[in-house]
């Protein structure tokens, strides 16, 4: 039997599905656990990884209930109000409570309900890869219910009208599963949460003073993680009594810190009092405003079953995994995405609608390194494997409201229109034609003849990608001799890019002349890695191509985090130098993995734009580089 396991998580969508494919249950109010049942120990695992049977002994004899020696069932722990229904504020209590003396007192006053909704391990068997409405059955052959331990019900195909008894009892909202799915150890599409009532998890950095005749504090100062930072998105300073104010009071002390941990300071800042943000809420509120703060939130308790970094904004996805076709306003224009079950990569079932959800995801990251620069769009209507084509010129059948931008071709002189992706709306209004990755300038209008950064452009010439990582550790060393930063990130395909982002005064030729002088050194210091000649046939193979050309007017290239068209759905992705090591691989980064790794590690590239560098310096050592000894 598995000693641990992840929990499988659901996305959230604005509506339930349709269809016979799906069965729907009641979202528990409570605290997700697994229960690992050996024989007659019963040990529980919080969705963050940490045990918890000691907060909830009254647990501990659910092993009497179960047909089998050892099992492993996902539910959530839950405590009812008298109508039945679950409330996370009263099971808070429980939570963090590890005294004997008060866990007993609460066994009796605060009694908790654990509801069973999956069996992933029986008796030898690991169910995870068995189709859901299977290992239901074997669930409810199973399990005996009793008054600790229950089945959480579901009723297949009856979305609408579970949402509206939900509504109608004032339940959190329903969940949406796939019946033929098996158990994943992330968050996936098979599994959709539609709730009721907006509640979710926020860190706590700091708190207000006291105001009136209330003792300790005034108000809670909230936060979410977006890409790596956290980002201040309101107070909240109702919900509590005398008794959660001195408690949270009490645990904040040791948090204190000068500094603030927002990446902007939240205004107004005066009498705040700043913490560590370790402490994760459970918030309660009406919507988001549209400046991204929280409208009436109500404060419901503490939770330590989440860590605080994985604390991001919970939104519903742009289009749920039912939708053929979806409506949606947009930074106030009216998009109609179309084909959303369309398969563009045919290997793994990715659709159009995953490739959507994905840019509606990481847009905040993408845009502003597409802002100002003309695109050269690649469009793939039928997804990878069929024709696709380019288009610079944008017809007159595009939406008039996109930017667009007539600037003479280089090579016939005729004005062509270009595009440009200024926020959301245009960024996905292009994925919904069939851009899969998006393809801007470097540079930035209306300073087109001035590129803002210096492309290290290294492809592999049939060599293992091993070869490209030796290439591009070499180009930091020089870039380190001569006191400039570069900025590495795949391609997604199977080269390599480092951009060295420069103060936009130079020619597109001085910035070519300069990767030029980057490639020669480089192939002085070691050129059995690399390979000079500009026609494929005559390059040398097991070799890395140094392509400085790339450094013209009008040329396009894969900006970060696009997605790529080539199977595994590939991401272009930022990356640390650290990372570039013997073993990395582009394929390690991909549209399932991708937005994880982004809201850890936030914008690495965040320096190409706000960093830029003056070349004359570095030029004078690298003359003397060049010099012999």
């Amino acid at each position: 039997m598995p000693a641990s396991l992840e929990p499988m998580l659901a996305i959230l969508v604005e509506r339930p599905p349709q269809g016979p494919d799906w069965i729907f249950e009641v979202k528990w109010d409570g605290v997700r656990a697994l229960a690992f049942v050996d024989r007659e120990e019963v040990r529980l695992q919080s969705r963050s990884g940490l045990r918890c049977e000691r907060q909830y002994p009254e647990l501990a004899v659910i092993h009497h209930q179960i047909a089998g020696q050892q099992a492993i069932l996902d539910g959530e722990i839950a405590v009812l109000d008298d109508k039945g229904v679950s409330r996370f504020h009263l099971i808070q209590p429980r939570i963090a409570n590890s005294d004997p003396n008060t866990v007993a007192h609460l066994v009796r006053s605060t009694p908790v309900v654990y509801f069973v909704f999956d069996l992933l391990y029986l008796d030898g068997y690991d169910l995870r890869s068995v189709a859901l409405r299977e290992r239901r059955k074997l669930l409810e052959t199973v399990v005996t219910p009793n008054q600790v331990l229950r089945l959480s019900e579901a009723f297949p195909a009856a979305g609408a009208e579970m949402l509206d008894a939900a509504r109608e009892h004032g339940l959190e909202g329903i969940l949406a599963k796939q019946a033929a799915g098996g158990y994943e150890s992330k968050r996936s599409s098979s599994w959709l949460k539609i709730k009721i009532v907006s509640e979710q998890e926020f860190a706590i950095g700091g708190f207000t003073e006291p105001q009136g005749g209330r003792d300790h504090f005034g108000a809670l100062v909230l936060g979410v993680y977006d890409a790596g930072k956290l980002r201040w998105v309101g107070n909240v300073g109702t919900g509590f009594d005398q008794k959660k104010l001195a408690d949270l009071h009490r645990r904040m002390q040791p948090l204190i810190t000068k500094g603030c941990p927002f990446a902007e300071r939240p205004k107004p800042d005066r009498g705040l009092t700043w913490v560590r943000p370790e402490l994760v809420a459970q918030v309660r509120y009406a919507n988001w405003t549209p400046d991204n703060h929280l409208r009436a939130p109500v404060y419901l308790g503490l939770r330590n079953d989440k860590d605080p970094v994985q604390v991001v904004r919970e939104d519903a996805e742009l289009v749920a995994a039912a939708e053929k076709e979806a409506t949606r306003q947009i930074d106030g224009r009216t998009l109609k995405f179309t084909n959303l079950k369309k398969v563009f990569y045919p290997d793994e079932g990715y659709t159009k609608r995953d490739v959507l959800n994905y840019y509606d995801a990481i847009a905040g990251l993408i845009l502003p390194h597409l802002k100002d620069r003309p695109l050269s769009l690649k469009r793939y209507p039928n997804g990878i494997q069929s024709e696709y084509f380019f288009q610079k010129n944008v017809p007159e059948a595009f939406a008039p409201w996109l930017r667009t931008e007539r600037i003479a071709s280089h090579h016939t002189e005729k004005p062509i229109n270009y595009v440009f992706a200024e926020d959301r709306a245009s960024l996905l209004y292009l994925v919904n034609l069939g851009c899969i990755d998006h393809n801007p300038w470097m540079s930035r209008s209306p300073a087109l003849d001035r590129p803002d950064f210096v492309l290290i452009d290294l492809d592999p010439q049939e060599c293992p990608f091993d070869r490209i990582v030796d290439a591009a550790l070499l180009v930091k060393q020089v870039l380190d001799r001569i006191g400039l930063t570069g900025y590495p990130k795949t391609t997604g395909g199977d080269g390599m890019h480092v951009y060295i982002p420069v103060e936009p005064v130079y020619t597109y030729e001085e910035t070519r002349t300069f990767a030029e002088l980057i490639a020669r050194l480089t192939f002085d210091q070691q050129p059995g890695l690399f390979t000079t000649p500009r026609t494929v046939s005559k390059r040398k193979k097991d070799r890395v191509y140094f392509d400085y050309l790339q450094n013209a007017q009008s040329k396009t290239i894969a900006a970060p985090y696009v997605l790529r068209a080539y199977p595994g759905a590939p991401v272009a992705t930022p990356l640390e130098w650290a990372e570039v090591k013997p073993g990395l691989h582009p394929s390690q980064f991909h549209i399932r993995n991708a937005r994880d790794r982004f809201r850890e590690k936030g914008d690495l590239f965040a320096g190409v734009l706000n960093k830029p560098q003056k070349l004359e310096a570095a030029l004078g050592k690298l003359e003397k580089l060049f010099r012999p000894a």
